[in-house]
């Protein structure tokens, strides 16, 4: 790999929910950019395990990190522990992001403290603590995993949790200015095992985008390295939207010419 692909070398790396999916490829992205990784998992140690063992084989640098981004002890302790292996955390991405989508008349409200908590709590508080370190070093990179989610009204306390996220984005941009930039990559439905599973959802998913077919983990991974990149230096605060245009406002066509309206 050439020197100028390396742009993240020696650059201390924390990727939350990187065990598996989109976390995973955005991990092993930052780590061909030259990133020390750390690879972080709630639960499943081996999908970390085998990421972390890629990303050597690779010849690159990563460590496994364990915590529950809904618990703010865990997050204080996760930064922390990563600051004390690679040193202060210059590339933060808040990737880790359960889903939920029980209507709000019967949402329990357990599960809407957990799903704000890991999605936005979390992602907050992480870079509050990362950020002293980023400015210390006069460079810092923060990544937020959005979701399209976030434009519709019926995906619940999630859809609320990544709208509340890119708020979040925007007011961290402008507080953490000039040295770090804030910015978001925002999926739609992505490619994957599990939308496999659901082959109504998925048809249909890929019928509502004008380009015909699902983003994937790889190029969410591609993405998130290239906000880190020279190539995005000025900017900050914005949401790279990933939906091959779904979201877009479409209406059906009246095909009317014009002169022939009533």
């Amino acid at each position: 790999m050439h020197d100028v692909e390396r742009f993240l070398a020696g650059k201390g790396a924390l990727v939350t929910g990187s065990s598996s999916g989109a976390g995973a490829e955005i991990a092993r992205a930052l780590a061909r950019a030259g990133a020390r990784v750390a690879v972080h998992y709630r639960s499943a140690r081996a999908g970390a395990e085998a990421v972390a063992g890629a990303i050597r084989a690779a010849g690159g640098e990563a460590h496994v990190v364990q915590g529950d981004v809904a618990r703010s002890a865990d997050v204080r302790r996760l930064v922390a522990e990563v600051g004390a292996r690679l040193g202060p955390v210059a590339v933060l991405v808040n990737n880790a992001g359960p889903f939920a989508d029980t209507p709000f008349a019967t949402l329990a409200e357990a599960d809407w403290d957990y799903v704000l908590d890991a999605n936005l709590k979390a992602a907050w508080l992480a870079a509050q603590l990362a950020a002293p370190g980023m400015t210390r070093l006069g460079w810092g990179r923060i990544v937020n995993l959005g979701a399209t989610s976030a434009y519709v009204r019926s995906h619940s306390v999630y859809g609320l949790a990544k709208a509340a996220l890119l708020h979040l984005t925007e007011s961290l941009a402008v507080e953490l200015a000039p040295a770090i930039t804030v910015n978001a990559v925002v999926p739609s439905q992505i490619a994957s095992a599990r939308t496999d599973t659901l082959p109504a959802y998925k048809q249909a998913a890929i019928a509502a985008t004008p380009l015909g077919r699902l983003v994937t983990e790889p190029e969410i991974g591609r993405m998130v390295a290239l906000l880190c990149s020279p190539a995005f230096d000025f900017v900050t605060g914005r949401a790279i939207v990933m939906d091959g245009g779904r979201s877009l406002p479409v209406f059906p066509r009246l095909h009317l010419a014009a002169g022939t309206e009533p």
